[in-house]
């Protein structure tokens, strides 16, 4: 097996970035879907796939992938997988160590989905 250097896997991480932010997702992933093989415990590309993944509509895919700190990509994975009680003890698990305007745009989130409006990111 090869190793990777720090430069290559940078490298590719970065191309992975770009072609996800000009919407080849697909793509994308084979580049952090490999890069998670070679490099496992690279948190960037794990959490890069994941996001794609999510993005694709496969949240099954992206939850193995998530560590414990990837609070707010935790909760939107929990959402997509239906399971908004988890999603809700997940910002409860985060209190304190999210940025106060973004703890306070999660309750609201919860708070008007409670109310009967959707999960989207923005209000229709």
């Amino acid at each position: 097996m090869t190793t990777w250097t720090e430069e290559e896997v940078y490298l590719v991480a970065g191309r992975g970035r770009e072609w996800a932010l000009q919407g080849y997702l697909e793509e994308a992933a084979i580049l952090f879907a490999g890069l998670v093989a070679a490099v496992p415990g690279y948190v960037y590309a794990r959490r890069s796939l994941a996001s794609i993944r999510l993005q694709q509509g496969r949240p099954t895919e992206a939850w193995p992938l998530l560590d414990a700190e990837a609070y707010e990509l935790r909760m939107e994975t929990l959402l997509a997988l239906g399971r908004p009680r988890d999603a809700e003890a997940e910002l409860a698990a985060a209190r304190g160590r999210l940025e106060p305007a973004i703890e306070l745009r999660w309750r609201w989130r919860f708070e008007t989905a409670k109310q009967g409006a959707t999960f989207g990111n923005s209000p229709r």
